[in-house]
């Protein structure tokens, strides 16, 4: 693999040049790739998206035309709000169509449209008409690139099948991305370590790893891949916010806190950064600051429309904590026109009225979940731990035990550590441990969301069973 380019002498060459006429005041003569070059670190490298434009304005005055400034500005409209009549204007000033950056923007602005089958046949006509074996080769790695970019990796991995030799390291890398996607982290896993074994500095396969690590719930493991990425860069967004999450998963709020906050300022526009922070806030019962940072995800989410629904949920429950009944049943009022699970919000909005006393109403919204689910047993559990979470343990105790008693124990994993916390509190000891040892076998991490109060801090739930057995 060769080496970022961001990391080569002749690029930080060419920036310490345009830095040192930028603080002198005069123009840099550089070469229109060279100030997206530029733009593209200050917004990777740096996450300062104000300095990456304001670089890349100064090249389309320079350069009106050019392709790799006008390609960078058609991108800014996709990434800060799906905005594709912008990109299209953008994009449309290229004076070289023919460039395959030209082909990679339109391909892009297809893919936010969601014109699946035209960006295929839009593709393949620019690769029918390549001659070159070199540029037909980076063709397949760009566009292969692209798609899981996009997330789109079942039409990645038909791209990237294209090339012949399955051990050159951009197919590993590419191939390595689809694998963990599909859950098989194991073989992607190897792939991106053998890639850094050849490129141990190379901060987004440490990235990609982290991101296979958390998936595959291996917090501490992804943790360290993150450090390794900062280590790199400072400002590495992806892995500070990994990080952050890693630490949310472990319960480590406090410190999740300081990573989300690091990443609020290097991405103030991603209503992530916020959501997080409020359920930080949430989690360590600092409710009124948690309303606070949700309320501006809420504001962010306005312009990009993405995770509406799990701000508008976390509303609910914030505002449901300060004692705002009415806004809480407005939160749930507006999930009803998202694409999510309409009977789990029933559930939740079953879950605040009973929060605040309606048992009645509270009933109601919960039998019409089961209905309306045809008794699903994700919903039923979810039933179950509202009634734990409101104090009503013998209730949760008899629903927990039926639901286990039923599903298929074979590939069923949740809900015994809630059984096991019934039991705990309820002074049943023999129960308790029989059902911790069911819930850390099962499903550690739910078993250290759960029962982590049970315990020392930061004590892996391996040692659940035999520190509880020793009591």
């Amino acid at each position: 693999m060769e080496k970022d380019y961001f990391r080569t002498d002749a690029f930080l060459a060419i920036l310490a040049d345009y830095e040192d006429c930028q603080k002198r005041g005069v123009p840099c003569i550089i070469s229109s790739e060279d100030y997206a070059d530029i733009a593209e670190y200050y917004q990777v490298h740096d996450a300062d998206l104000k300095r990456a434009e304001e670089t890349i304005d100064t090249a389309i005055k320079l350069y009106p035309g050019s392709t790799d400034p006008l390609a960078f500005k058609a991108r800014m409209c996709l990434l800060k709000g799906n905005d594709t009549e912008g990109a299209r204007r953008w994009a449309e000033q290229i004076e070289d169509k023919n460039d395959l950056e030209y082909c990679y923007v339109m391909a892009e602005i297809l893919i936010v449209e969601n014109k699946l089958d035209d960006v295929d046949i839009y593709l393949r006509d620019w690769q029918s008409q390549i001659d070159d074996e070199e540029e037909a080769f980076d063709f397949i790695y760009d566009v292969a690139t692209l798609l899981c970019d996009y997330n789109l990796m079942d039409e990645a991995d038909k791209w990237i099948e294209q090339i012949e030799e399955k051990t050159d390291p951009y197919y590993e890398e590419v191939k390595a991305r689809i694998l963990v996607n599909r859950g098989e982290f194991e073989e992607g896993e190897r792939l991106l370590n053998k890639l850094l074994d050849a490129d141990p500095f190379c901060t987004k396969h440490w990235d990609f790893l982290a991101t296979s690590q958390f998936q595959r719930a291996a917090y501490r493991e992804s943790i360290d891949s993150c450090e390794f990425a900062m280590a790199l860069n400072p400002n590495d967004d992806e892995a500070i916010f990994n990080k952050a999450n890693g630490l949310y998963q472990l319960g480590n709020y406090h410190d999740a806190m300081e990573y989300y906050t690091r990443y609020v300022r290097l991405q103030p526009d991603d209503e992530m950064g916020e959501l997080f922070l409020g359920m930080c806030l949430l989690s360590e019962n600092r409710v009124t600051e948690a309303e606070e940072h949700l309320k501006k995800a809420e504001e962010l989410a306005v312009n990009t429309k993405r995770n509406q629904f799990p701000i508008f949920q976390e509303l609910a429950f914030t505002e449901s904590r300060l004692g705002k009944l009415d806004d809480a049943l407005d939160y749930i009022e507006k999930t009803e026109t998202l694409d999510c699970d309409h009977n789990e919000m029933l559930v939740v909005r079953g879950h605040i009225l009973l929060e605040h006393g309606h048992i009645e109403e509270a009933q109601d919204c919960f039998s019409k979940a089961v209905t309306l689910s045809d008794a699903s047993p994700h919903i039923f559990l979810r039933i179950a731990v509202s009634t734990y979470d409101n104090g009503y343990l013998p209730l949760a105790q008899k629903m927990l035990t039926s639901l286990l008693a039923n599903v298929d124990k074979e590939n069923w994993n949740e809900g015994y550590s809630y059984l096991a916390a019934c039991y705990h509190e309820r002074g049943n000891k023999k129960e308790w441990l029989n059902y911790l040892r069911l819930a850390v076998e099962k499903n550690p991490t739910e078993a250290m969301n759960v029962l982590a109060d049970f315990f020392p801090p930061d004590m892996d739930p391996k040692d659940y069973y035999q520190y509880a057995s020793e009591e």
